[in-house]
């Protein structure tokens, strides 16, 4: 009864071998709760319906479709309209032969045929005639250069210290903009300030009052030149004294 060996041995021999039913369908329960989570299923119970959601089906007996088509067959302008027969005209009838004979006549193409083809683009110019000599006389009436002189053609010569040219000179000089400025443009450009002006004199004295390596000047002096303690000072003799008061050698 104690021994675990013998508790263990029926479990141990059936460990390795199969105890129930060979697939799912094959247990009932299983298959109860199959059926059971499709009928509790959204997606199962809305699944005919997203498949035919997107189709349409109307049938073509159906009153408002037979209505609607009877409508457009009123609307139409297609059955609207028919043609009772066809009528046909032999080429050498006369009220036709009368048709194009009028129309050849109202024609604008045939009226210009000629002058299009012939003598539309010829240019013809009768020399010597009234129209074209009278044309050539108010061209020179008209033109500008025929009815003035240039003045380059005209023998003139100014004297060069006239009142005219000197008082034109002046203006000209005093009118000129560049010589009225130059001075100023010359100038402009140079900046001469006094150095013993009160204040160059504050803004020196400022500048050494603000500059730090005046201001360390001393110091960085000091410290190039060392640090000399005599033998004798106080400091080194009240240290010496320290080390022999708390010395245990001196004291033992």
């Amino acid at each position: 009864i104690a021994s675990d060996y013998k508790y263990k041995l029926a479990y141990e021999k059936g460990k390795g071998k199969h105890i129930g039913f060979r697939s799912l369908h094959d247990d009932p329960k299983l298959v109860h709760f199959m059926h059971v989570a499709k009928l509790q299923s959204d997606r199962e119970y809305k699944k005919n319906y997203e498949k035919l959601k997107t189709k349409y089906n109307t049938p073509m007996d159906m009153i408002s479709i037979t209505a609607a088509k009877q409508s457009q067959e009123a609307a139409s302008n297609i059955n609207y309209k028919r043609l009772i027969h066809r009528y046909v005209t032999p080429p050498d009838a006369m009220n036709l032969e009368l048709a194009r004979n009028m129309m050849n006549i109202q024609s604008d193409n045939n009226y210009k045929m000629d002058y299009n083809t012939w003598f539309k683009g010829l240019g013809w110019v009768p020399i010597g005639s009234l129209d074209v000599e009278k044309a050539k006389k108010a061209t020179d009436i008209a033109s500008d250069k025929k009815y003035r002189q240039p003045p380059e053609k005209l023998a003139f010569t100014s004297i060069p210290d006239s009142l005219e040219i000197v008082l034109a000179k002046s203006n000209a000089q005093m009118m000129n903009k560049k010589l009225y400025t130059h001075a100023w443009d010359k100038d402009k450009i140079k900046t001469n300030i006094m150095p013993d002006t009160p204040e160059i004199v504050l803004s020196k004295i400022n500048q050494m009052n603000m500059s730090e390596k005046l201001y360390r000047s001393g110091w960085e002096n000091s410290k190039k030149k060392g640090y000399h303690l005599m033998p004798d000072a106080v400091s080194i003799k009240a240290a010496k004294a320290s080390r022999d008061i708390a010395s245990d050698y001196k004291y033992k």
